[in-house]
């Protein structure tokens, strides 16, 4: 059973979180703010009024606070740090039986909650961001490779189910990472193991969505060389 992210050692709060995937627009303001005017000429007590329900639109909007992108990075980074304790539990490896530290990269999620549909925001560095990600770790263990992941939504911090694989090294043929599908892909034996950094364009269009592709580059690199290392040895 998996273990819960525990909130208490995560920076930003829910709230934050929830108004940076869902932010309040000024329609309802730029309305008021028409209204107002229509009625100060038709009425202008109606328009002092109209006045102050603006200016009270206003400052709730102020209130409403949400999360920047960077804050949102470092938060995805939180999670993904407390979580390779649990990637080492489920995986049923010591800290002592691996050969170089665990890596992770995020990718796209596989499974949703019901009551929180997933969302992507553009940010200011044209970097997509999602409120769900599927985290996947690679544990580098003397004579396996494991590959744990999940799915997680950073709104109420929910986790879904775990899934572990474990290979031989001798049967880990290749891993190679195609930037421009943005898709990373481990061959184990006549299995072969796909992790898309992003969706699936809609039919027609073409994606020019942009996704962070450092970290899975990084980790093709470290098991590429961990294959060359025993090829060698």
């Amino acid at each position: 059973m998996s273990n819960d992210i525990e909130k208490k050692d995560l920076s930003l709060s829910e709230d934050l979180i929830v108004n940076y995937f869902h932010p309040k627009g000024y329609g309802m303001i730029i309305f008021l703010i028409l209204a107002t005017v229509g009625l100060y000429f038709i009425e202008t007590t109606y328009a002092i009024g109209g006045g102050f329900l603006t200016a009270f639109a206003i400052s709730r909007r102020s209130k409403h606070k949400a999360a920047t992108d960077a804050q949102i990075d470092a938060h995805w980074t939180e999670v993904a740090h407390q979580r390779e304790d649990e990637a080492y539990r489920v995986a049923h490896m010591d800290k002592e039986d691996i050969i170089r530290d665990a890596e992770y990269f995020w990718a796209y999620p596989e499974e949703l909650q019901t009551d929180i549909e997933f969302t992507e925001i553009e940010g200011d560095d044209k970097f997509v961001r999602r409120n769900y990600q599927r985290l996947v770790y690679m544990i580098y263990g003397k004579d396996q490779l494991v590959v744990f992941d999940e799915n997680i939504c950073i709104e109420n911090n929910w986790d879904g189910l775990d899934n572990v694989q474990e290979y031989y090294w001798k049967d880990v043929s290749s891993i190679g990472f195609d930037q421009k599908k943005n898709i990373l892909e481990i061959t184990c034996g006549p299995k072969s193991l796909k992790f898309p950094l992003q969706g699936d364009p809609k039919k027609g269009e073409a994606d020019d969505t942009l996704v962070s592709t450092e970290a899975a580059e990084k980790l093709s690199n470290s098991v590429r060389v961990i294959l060359r290392e025993r090829k060698t040895s």
